[in-house]
C-alpha cells in the first residue's frame, strides 16, 4: 500500500459478516412448508442471485400463488431474530482496523435494509472503521447500484482509486456500474465458479485479501 488516498467500497452480508446459515436456516423453514427441497450450503452459493426474487423463483416459490412482498416481510422477520447471531468473518476485523490506521477511506454499501444495517454494524463493533454506512430503503433486496453510485458520488469521487470488496456477481455489476476495480471473496454467499465468471479477481481468504489491498 502506497500512501495516496484509497477508497474501499465494502459488501456487508458474507464479505464482513459469516452469515450464509442464517439465510439458509430460514430458507430452509419456508421451502418445508412448501413440500420444497430443502437446500445445503453449497445449494445455496450455487443458486443465489440478485435481484433475491429470482433466487426465491430459482428454488421453487410461485408468485402467482403468493405475494413476494409478504414473503419479504416474513423473512425479515425471522431474520431479525437471528441476525445478530452469526461470527464476523475470521480475521476481517483486524483487517478493517490495519486498514483504519492507514487512512483508509472505508464504507458499507449493502442491499440490506438501512436501520437494520446500521444495526448490525453497530453490534460487532465495526462503525468505527467507515466514513459511511448505507443500506437500502426497502426489505426486498433487490440490489445496490444506485445508494452505490450516490456513495461513490457524494463521498468517494475524490478518492485516487476505489475498489469494491464483495461475495456476489452483483458486487461485479456494482463496481462496473461504477467503473471501479472489484476483488471478490469465494467465502462468502457464491460458489468460486460463479465469482470467476465476472472476470474480477478472487481470492479465497482475509489473508489472500490483505494481500490484494496492500499491494493496491
Amino acid at each position: 500500500m502506497n500512501n495516496s488516498t484509497f477508497s474501499i467500497i465494502w459488501d456487508w452480508n458474507g464479505t464482513i459478516v459469516d452469515d450464509a446459515p442464517v439465510f439458509i436456516n430460514i430458507m430452509n423453514f419456508f421451502l418445508t412448508q412448501r413440500n420444497l427441497p430443502l437446500i445445503t450450503l453449497e445449494d445455496y452459493r450455487r443458486s443465489f442471485v440478485f435481484p433475491v426474487k429470482n433466487y426465491y423463483k430459482n428454488l421453487g416459490f410461485d408468485f402467482s400463488k403468493e405475494s413476494f412482498d409478504s414473503l419479504s416481510i416474513e423473512f425479515i422477520d425471522k431474520y431479525k431474530k437471528a441476525m445478530l447471531s452469526p461470527p464476523l468473518v475470521k480475521n476481517i476485523k483486524s483487517l478493517l482496523s490495519e486498514l483504519n490506521q492507514k487512512k483508509t477511506i472505508q464504507t458499507i454499501v449493502s442491499a440490506q435494509e438501512n436501520n437494520l444495517l446500521k444495526q448490525a454494524v453497530n453490534h460487532y463493533n465495526v462503525e468505527k472503521y467507515f466514513c459511511c454506512v448505507q443500506g437500502t430503503n426497502n426489505y426486498q433486496a433487490e440490489g445496490k447500484i444506485n445508494i452505490a453510485k450516490k456513495v461513490f458520488k457524494e463521498i468517494l469521487k475524490q478518492s485516487r482509486k476505489t475498489i469494491l470488496i464483495g461475495d456476489t456477481e452483483h458486487d461485479a455489476e456494482v463496481a462496473r456500474a461504477l467503473s471501479i476495480d472489484c476483488c471478490l471473496v469465494s467465502y462468502g454467499h457464491c460458489t468460486k465458479a460463479k465469482l470467476l465468471k465476472t472476470s474480477f479477481p478472487v481470492v479465497d481468504s482475509v489473508e489472500e485479501l490483505r494481500e490484494v489491498l496492500f499491494n493496491y
